[in-house]
Order: C-alpha cells, then structure tokens, then sequence
C-alpha cells in the first residue's frame, strides 16, 4: 500500500527528513508502523493551512499532527488513542514580564495560521475582554523569528514544539499555560480505515509499555524540562486534562485573589471570572496552606454533595469520610507545600457517605506570595472515570473477543510477533496450535446460530482452563481458536513432544466428553495444527499458514487428531505416542520379559548374570532397549517397570538357588528410580517378602546418576547397601570423568563399556585404557566385568590382565529365563 502523506514542518512534531520520509516525534512513529505494515510513504510538503486543504480535497492520504476538536473529528478520520499529548504555552523574550493572559492586553502574539491556538486565544481574548493583536504566520518557526526581532511580543506554540525553538531563538516559557492538546494522524473522511485501525493497535500495544518503541521516541525528543516535569507514565495522564487547562485557571484564581485587594476596581471582571470558573468541567479550588478552603466552585459543591458557599473556611476531613480518601488528598497537598512545585497525580477518591468511587485528574500547583512564600494551592482536577472506562472498553473491543471473552485474532498476532522475537534472541522455542472445530457449520445449520455460540463458549472455557496462565488461548475466527505457548526450552525434540502432548490434551478436552447445551449432549471434535516457534521463524505471516497448513492435513486425514507441520517431528511424535502407550499395556504381559546374559570366570564357570528388558511388541515386532527404555524413563512408566523387573530377578534367584545356583544377578536402576524417596522401602519390602538376601542382587547405574548429586546418591546407595544391595558402574570409561566417587560410594562392580574393548588388543589407545582401568579396580578392590566380548583374542587379551569375569556374544548371547533355567537343570541332571 502506497500512501501519501502531508507534511508541513513543525519540529520536534514532524517533518521531512533528509531521506525524504517523515521524521520527528509523530514522523518516526508512521515510519516504524509503516515498516511494520509494509506500507510505502510519499511525502508533500506543505504549510499547515495548504495540508489541511489537501486533505479535505483527498489530494493527500494522511496528515500527522493533527490537533482533536469536534470539529475535525466530523470532518476527517481519526484513530481512537491519541498520538501525542501536548499543551500550548506563551514564549517571550525573558525580559517581557508576562506572568498572566492578562498581561497580553496591548501585546501582540504570533500563532500559527489555522491552528487550534490561533482559534483558542482569539476567543479566550475576546472573552476576558482583553484586547491584544493575533499576528497569524504560515510555520511556527517564523513566530519564534518575529519575537527576537521585536517584530512581536510573544509566540503560542506545543509545548514539544516550544521547547525545542524557544532556545534557538533565545526565548523562555512564560507562566502563561492554556489547552490541553491531543495529536492525531488524519485522513480524508472516510478513507483507509484499515490505516486508522493498525495506527490504533500499535500505540495501544505501546503506550501500555514503558520500554516501547513509541515512549523511547519521546525520550529522544524531549527536553530535559519536559521529563522532569513528567514521568514517562504520566504522558498520558496529561492527555485529558482539561487539567493543563487546570494552569489557566490557577493564575485566574491567583488573579482573582490579588484582584480582590482592588475589588472595587475589578468587581466586574470578578463577576466574569465567577461564571468561567462555575461553568467549566472541572473541580477548581484554592486552599490555604492549612488546609481550609478559599475558594470552591460548583463543580467541587456537587461532588461533596453540598450547598453554594458551604465549603469555604472548612477542611476536606470535614466532609471526607473515607480514610484512603482523605489520606490522598492530605499528601499530595503536603507534596506541594514541600516541594513548591505543581503536581499531576492520579487519585481514586470515594464521594461523601457513598462507596461511588471517582478518579480525578488532578493538578495541584502553590501560588506565591510575592516575597516567594506560599499563600495558598490551587487545585484543579478533572473526573475521568467515565473516559478511563471508554478507554477500557475500546482495548476490550479492540483485542478481545465479545462472545467467548477470549483474546480475538489482532492480540494473537500481537502475541506471536513477541514470541518469535524472543525466539530469535534467545534460541527456544515456542509453539502455535491452530484449533479448527471439525464440521462446526452443522451444528449452525441443524440447531441455529445461538446454540453455536454456546458450544463456542464453553469450549472457549475448556482451553483456558487447561492451558497456563503465560500461554494465550484466541478465538481467531467463526470456528477456529488459537493457542500460543511459550518456554518449551532450547531443544527441538523436546518442544515438539510438550507441544504434542499439549495438543493432545486440549484435542481430548474438547472431544473427550459431552458438552451441554440446553440441557442436550453435543459431541465436537477437533483438528488441530502444530508448528514449533523457533530462531529460524521469520514472520507472523509464515508460522499462521504452517499452523493453517498442518490443520488442514489433520482435517485431510479424518479430524479429530493433532497433526505437526514438520513431517520429520510428526513421525517422531507419532512413534513416542504409540510407544508410550503401547509400553503402558506391555507391562506385566507376555510382550515384555528378561532375557538373562551370563558372565563367566577365568575358569570357564558362570560368576553372575545380568538381566535385560526385551519387548516384542505384536505389530512392530521386537522393540530395542535403546528406544522404550528413555520412553519409560520420560513418561514415568520406569518405575512400573522397575518393580516389575526386580520382582522376576528375586523369583529367578530364587528358582537358580534351588537348583544349586548362588552367583548373584545383576539389573539396571534408573536414576530416577534410584532417587524415588520409597525406593528403600520398596527393595527391603520385596526382599522381605520374597525371602532373598539383598546381596544375591547386583545394581547396576550409569555414570550419569552421579552427576546429579553425588551427596544424595552416596546416602541411597548406602542405604540400599545396608540391606546387602551391591552396586555396579555400568558402561564404566565413558561418562563421568572425575573418579573420586569410587572411593565415596560402596561400589562392588566395574562393567567396561563394550566400545573400549571391540578394538581389543589391536588399538593402543583401547589397550591403555582398559589396563588403566583394571590397574585402578585392584588397587580399590573393585571387581571388573568386561561387556561385549565377542572374539577369542579380546577373551584371551583380558584375562591375562586380570579381569574377572566377561560377558558377550562370544559366551553366550542373551535368552530367555526360562531358556537358562532349562540349561541349568540339564546341566545340573548330567552332573549327577
């Protein structure tokens, strides 16, 4: 989209800039939302007056810096939040003694051409009865020229705008302070409202957070008088003060109180003053600096619920009954007296004998005597519940969805934008699931549009109730939901299967029960699309159409599933699911059992045994080791298979021990089973029952389980020892490198990995690691049992070195239990 922009040069406001595009305040902000939106900006410049012809004649698409009066705003088109909040002020030479409008009589005060300035001083002017010259100009700067040239007495100008001339030009801000402002972006009436729409989104998203693009803007720009006089949060604050108006009032009132020392000279300006004050839209007070009221106007009698005249000589806690109340309004009149500097401040305040709880806006400035000291504060201060809840209610409108009360699609892509952004700077992952109601049109269609929302809404309370507080669940569409979710950490394969698993589990919460409508069961399933948030992400644009893209495939292939859009992931995630929960079914069948390897002696005799977990499964046939095991370990379904083994290993000892059998069996023990507070219980519990003395049974762990807590697992494992548990290191040379714990831990057993001894007795690194090893176990007393021998040469080479016992294909290769316990017997009957 090409659009073409007015611009007539009003530094800080806006102006071209030397690349040609809109610069300045207003002018860097359409540049950020433009790159956002992919627009395109061409640049007019204009006078202020010629910009406000061409946009009423179309000639220009869009015109910055457009001050709000209703006028305007039934002439143009204008977004909802206010760009910029400004004020206009007086500037003078330092010498020229302005302090107050009234000091305008005989003057003349250059405004620019058209502008609400310009409009509001000639009536102001002409209200007061002051009669002072308006010298119109065509660029505020020629203003700023007129008055060091003596051609003038004093320029209005914005604040912004002000602040950053005046110096130039060696002039100073007077006291004199009128019209709170709001800057706008304008269009023709009618035209680009899709223009207006996103304008309004981003400063929504913005002005909501201190460290955005649109405050760190303003930084840039402001003078250092203009963050001192307001906080970064006070900017909006200032908007709707009819507050900055509050100024103009105060010096009226400071007016009306020197004045009074004249009164019978000023008794008919008094009288007009009287009416300004009573007829504005604004509490306005002036206290003493003890706290008693000088002066009152209606506004201020309708809001204590009092008569005319009933407030002055009294306090605020003569009327004010609600503490909180009270308190706030004590302080920040202490604030002023302190500080003698005017205040802005926000105040909740509960009306007298009422819970009807009010927010002013409140300005609060002390007014001097003329020996400096403080004779009274002035206050001013604006009631902007009703504009605070409009406000409310527009963000509502604007990024919530009116029937499920759920986020709408423009906070979604807000939402997303945020997480591939974090992605990308921080390297984790996230994931959108795009939710599509399968055949959703014909409940529409059979039962009516009203039974639809309902079935909306209630599915709209199932996803958030099963989704986190962090992750974002929007209704995007007629019969589409979207949920975001974040902090899936830095590896791929792990998001993919928690975002599966999240997907599962919304997919069954929509589909795995009946909803009631109307007091009638409706069944609704869901096809939903997965796609991982990652650095690589690149648009919001391209993650929605791979969500869309994956929906589609889950509907293509009979709904009601969750289906990735990364096929890779999608056959990775499949495979788990079924694995975890076909293993689930396995345990304690005949698909699982131990095949039993035996380990033989120098002497050729059987010196023990180890017992490994094998799966065939009735589809897939045999399952690796290597695949269920981390599955059981992730799923938790380790520790039904743990019991499951040590139970067969005490039966299959003790059918050997009646057969004459005593060498011990060895098994593997999970870290997480390991660390299992119950585990001792459980393993005494066992021997007990089973009648078995623990050192029948050898444990063997990993390396791995000692990195953890080398503390922790000492105090298990001598635990376990207590009860005559021993204990293995298990694929020993390959994990942890710090050997203190073998003299920390009670170990019995070293098992070098098979990968140090396939090379046997060939590869010299292999040879010098292994003697390393079995040099170490004797002088620690430690027993040493080398895994995956499967020659005659690696048999010979490791016995003349003194290992005690191998086990590998060459010996004997894994069997069934019963297949061993069938050799026993034979051997046992030949024997006799």
């Amino acid at each position: 989209m090409t659009l073409k922009v007015g611009i007539y040069d009003q530094k800080p406001d806006v102006y071209i800039g030397a690349d040609g595009q809109p610069a300045g305040i207003l002018g860097e902000l359409l540049v950020e939302i433009a790159r956002r939106e992919g627009w395109t900006l061409q640049t007019q410049a204009c006078t202020w007056e010629a910009c406000m012809r061409l946009l009423s004649s179309r000639q220009i698409d869009l015109l910055p810096d457009v001050y709000y009066t209703p006028e305007r705003a039934l002439a143009f088109g204008m977004h909802h939040v206010p760009a910029l909040h400004s004020w206009s002020q007086i500037y003078a030479l330092p010498s020229s003694g302005l302090q107050s409008i009234t000091d305008l009589k005989g003057r003349s005060v250059a405004a620019l051409a058209g502008s609400t300035q310009q409009d509001y001083l000639r009536t102001t002017l002409d209200g007061l009865g002051i009669d002072a010259q308006i010298v119109p100009v065509q660029r505020l700067e020629e203003g700023f020229q007129m008055v060091s040239r003596h051609q003038a007495d004093a320029v209005a100008a914005d604040f912004y705008i002000g602040e950053l001339t005046a110096r130039d030009y060696n002039l100073a801000a007077t006291a004199i302070v009128f019209q709170p402002t709001q800057a706008f972006f304008a269009t023709p009436k009618g035209e680009h409202p899709a223009v207006l729409a996103a304008i309004d989104r981003y400063l929504g998203v913005w002005q909501a957070d201190p460290n955005s693009f649109y405050f760190r803007t303003l930084d840039h720009w402001r003078t250092p008088p203009a963050r001192s006089a307001l906080s970064d949060n006070a900017v909006w604050i200032v908007a709707g003060l009819a507050g900055l108006l509050a100024l103009v009032l105060c010096i009226i009132l400071g007016m009306k109180v020197r004045m009074s020392r004249q009164r019978r000279r000023l008794q008919s300006s008094e009288r007009r003053l009287d009416a300004i004050l009573d007829s504005v839209d604004a509490i306005v007070s002036i206290k003493d600096p003890n706290g008693r009221y000088i002066f009152a106007n209606h506004k201020l009698e309708e809001f204590l619920g009092v008569g005319p005249g009933d407030i002055v000589g009294r306090r605020d806690a003569d009327f004010i009954t609600d503490p909180q109340s009270l308190m706030s309004i004590e302080q920040s009149d202490q604030l002023i007296m302190n500080s003698r500097e005017r205040s802005v401040i926000q105040q909740t305040l509960k009306r007298p004998d009422s819970d009807d709880a009010r927010t002013l806006l409140t300005m609060k400035a002390p007014l001097h005597t003329p020996d400096g000291g403080i004779e009274a504060i002035c206050v001013v201060a604006t009631d902007i519940t009703e504009r605070l809840l409009a406000e409310k209610t527009a963000h509502r409108l604007t990024f919530y969805d009116s029937l499920t009360n759920l986020p709408n699609r423009r906070m979604a892509l807000e939402r997303l934008t945020q997480l591939i952004e974090h992605a990308q700077q921080e390297h984790g992952h996230g994931a959108l699931l795009q939710i599509d109601l399968d055949n959703f049109k014909k409940i529409n269609d059979i039962q009516g549009y009203r039974v639809g929302d309902q079935v909306l809404s209630a599915i709209a309370e199932r996803l958030a109730h099963m989704t986190r507080e962090r992750d974002l669940v929007a209704h995007t569409s007629a019969d589409e939901f979207a949920v975001l979710i974040d902090g899936l950490g830095p590896e791929q394969h792990d998001a993919a299967r928690t975002a599966m698993h999240i997907a599962e589990k919304l997919r069954l919460a929509i589909s795995g029960s009946a909803l009631t409508i109307q007091g009638t069961p409706a069944f609704v399933t869901a096809s939903i699309g997965l796609t991982l948030i990652h650095a690589a992400s690149q648009t919001t644009d391209r993650v929605m159409r791979e969500a869309d893209m994956a929906t589609q495939r889950a509907k293509e292939q009979g709904g009601n599933q969750a289906t990735f859009y990364e096929q890779e992931l999608q056959s990775e995630v499949e495979q788990r699911l079924w694995l975890e929960h076909d293993l689930l079914q396995a345990i304690n069948t005949p698909q699982l059992s131990l095949h039993l390897q035996p380990q033989f002696g120098q002497d050729g005799r059987v010196s023990g045994g180890e017992l490994l977990a094998r799966w065939r499964h009735p589809r897939h046939g045999a399952i690796s080791p290597a695949l269920f095991i981390p599955i059981a370990e992730e799923s938790g379904l380790i520790n039904l298979l743990g019991a499951w083994t040590l139970s067969v290993a005490c039966d299959t000892l003790l059918t050997l021990q009646a057969l004459g059998e005593t060498y011990p069996l060895s098994i593997n023990v999970s870290p997480k089973r390991l660390m299992d507070p119950q585990f001792v219980d459980y393993v005494r519990d066992m021997l007990e029952q089973k009648g078995l003395p623990g050192n029948r049974l050898i444990f063997e762990v990993t390396e791995g389980v000692l990195i953890q807590d080398i503390q922790a697992v000492a105090r298990r494992m001598q635990a376990l020892a207590r009860l005559g548990i021993r204990f293995s290191i298990d694929d020993f040379g390959t994990g942890y490198s710090n050997l203190a714990y073998l003299k920390r831990l009670p170990l019995y057993e070293l098992k070098i990995d098979k990968s140090l001894i396939q090379d046997l007795p060939h590869d010299t690194d292999s040879i010098a690691i292994v003697q390393m090893i079995l040099a170490m176990a004797d002088q620690l007393n430690l027993r040493v049992v080398a895994e995956g021998v499967e020659t005659e040469e690696q048999s010979r080479f490791l016995f003349q070195h003194d290992c005690h016992a191998l086990q590998g294909f060459l010996l004997a290769r894994p069997m069934p239990i019963d297949a061993w316990i069938g050799i026993v017997r034979e051997r046992g009957q030949a024997a006799e």
